[in-house]
């Protein structure tokens, strides 16, 4: 499993299953989630991502990077046959990235246009996010994952809104990935043990508040612990910090986000 929530405990676990392995046994099964693409340069192992989705949204120009880059990141001998093997099930957004013959290619392969157009309140990702968490009975919601492509990099205040979503949807579970890292929320709601996948995550991370500050965080795991540690900016935040353990634990009385490099598996 990806994860479980032990309600008696309150512990929230975590993994990146999702990752490409090293050494995955070829039978090995990865939990399915869902899948959002942004306007971003798609991450090297974005075909695994796809492959394993149960459902796929590109926001807005997402759909453009789909359709020009998963060419080159796949095997595939024709060009026009990988791009109707990858054809996501909704685009999403206000529709002013996506170009027309790539809107027209999608919609004539049965991918769902949502144009959005009439709402500029929120940002295209908020859009998808949105759609995601209503369709996701109640009950299901704590185990669900989200993926996000194309959340890190490019104008800083697009990617502090991307994180900004992690925050309005706390009750997701929502990576960001790039080539370089993942950022997950750890809510204060819950302790939190995160499985560290050492062939393709790591050494180095980072935990730190954003939007209030934490006056009391406990790690282990770490090659420099916090132990009841005062966190802020403006003050000590945890960053360059080293994984020395295949379980990270974490305990804060805030919310902290989380990240850690990804190797290059190439």
């Amino acid at each position: 499993m990806l994860w479980r929530t032990v309600r008696s405990m309150d512990v929230m676990m975590h993994s990146s299953s999702f990752l490409p392995k090293l050494h995955r046994p070829a039978n090995r099964p990865v939990k399915n989630y869902a899948l959002v693409v942004l306007n971003q340069h798609l991450p090297r192992f974005m075909p695994r991502l796809w492959d394993h989705a149960n459902l796929r949204i590109c926001a807005d120009g997402g759909a453009n990077r789909i359709f020009d880059e998963m060419f080159q990141l796949t095997n595939d001998g024709d060009e026009k046959s990988t791009r109707n093997r990858y054809i996501p099930e909704i685009i999403e957004g206000d529709m002013d990235s996506i170009r027309p013959e790539v809107k027209l290619f999608y919609s004539s392969q049965g991918s769902k246009i949502s144009d959005k157009s009439h709402n500029q309140e929120t940002s295209d990702l908020h859009k998808c996010i949105s759609r995601i968490h209503h369709r996701t009975p109640e009950h299901e919601k704590h185990n669900l994952c989200v993926l996000v492509t194309g959340a890190l990099g490019g104008r800083f205040d697009h990617e502090a809104a991307n994180i900004n979503v992690l925050y309005l949807f706390s009750d997701l579970r929502i990576v960001l990935l790039s080539d370089d890292c993942l950022i997950r929320l750890l809510p204060k709601t819950h302790r939190h043990e995160l499985y560290i996948e050492s062939s393709v995550e790591g050494p180095h991370c980072g935990l730190f508040p954003v939007g209030a500050p934490s006056t009391n965080t406990t790690t282990t795991g770490l090659k420099w612990n916090l132990s009841e540690s005062k966190m802020r900016f403006g003050s000590m935040i945890s960053t360059s910090n080293i994984v020395q353990s295949e379980k990270v634990a974490v305990q804060s009385d805030a919310d902290l986000l989380w990240t850690i490099s990804l190797r290059n598996m190439a």
